[in-house]
């Protein structure tokens, strides 16, 4: 198995968007007032955001029909091969 070259920066970004989001449940009584609330949905937002356009622009790794050679046939779950 092979080691990525850049680390899974989008979903280390996702994780730390929900860990934000649940912040303020655990660390704040219930009746605690909203304004510091919206700051953690706030900054919560940006990372979920931002953690998606990074896990949309990191590159997907390769399937078994893009690394087949040319002229091979390869199957496919429904039992039917293609010729590449």
């Amino acid at each position: 198995m092979s080691s990525r070259a850049t680390p899974p920066i989008g979903v280390l970004l996702c994780v730390a968007a929900v860990a934000v989001f649940a912040a303020p449940t655990l660390a704040f009584p219930a009746d605690a007032p909203t304004g510091p609330r919206l700051v953690f949905a706030a900054i919560g937002t940006v990372l979920l955001v931002l953690g998606m356009i990074f896990v949309r622009r990191e590159p997907a790794e390769r399937s078994a029909a893009a690394r087949a050679p040319r002229g091979k046939t390869i199957p496919r779950s429904s039992g039917k091969t293609t010729e590449r």
